[in-house]
């Protein structure tokens, strides 16, 4: 059941389990051959929905040199294709191809069944104080990268 501990300083805390986090999740998703930063990035995508660059570097966390790499990689892979975006000619979207959509379809899959696993496990209103905590985090760290 749910634990709360203070022991630890909230940063420190939350940078060890978002390592564990995300080596559960390459773990769990090992059959599609995908880094972290690459399921992070299809976990942003959803079919027929594409996505600016930019609004990829924000959902993601990336900067904008790692992500272009990440989609690199992706696009070697045949999981997304980027087109000139057409609201301004000067950037790209990104969205996924037929294989892709199967493998964001398992991202989408395992996150949330991870999520449903958590969510059980805590109090009710945890989540909604959680995500007070990423907010205030997200509002003290912006363009600090």
């Amino acid at each position: 059941m749910y634990e709360f501990v203070t022991t630890r300083p909230l940063t420190a805390a939350l940078e060890a389990s978002v390592h564990r986090v995300l080596d559960h999740l390459v773990g769990e998703l090992s059959e599609l051959g995908l880094s972290q930063a690459e399921i992070n990035a299809l976990a942003a995508l959803r079919p027929a929905t594409p996505r600016a660059v930019g609004e990829l570097v924000a959902a993601t966390g990336q900067r904008p040199s790692t992500l272009t790499g990440v989609l690199d990689r992706l696009e070697r892979k045949r999981l997304v294709r980027r087109r000139v975006n057409s609201a301004d000619r000067r950037s790209f979207t990104v969205e996924l191809t037929a294989a892709g959509e199967d493998a964001a379809a398992r991202v989408h899959s395992v996150f949330d069944a991870l999520d449903a696993r958590v969510l059980g496990d805590v109090p009710s209103g945890a989540a909604e104080g959680f995500h007070h905590v990423l907010d205030a985090l997200e509002r003290h760290t912006k363009g600090r990268t």
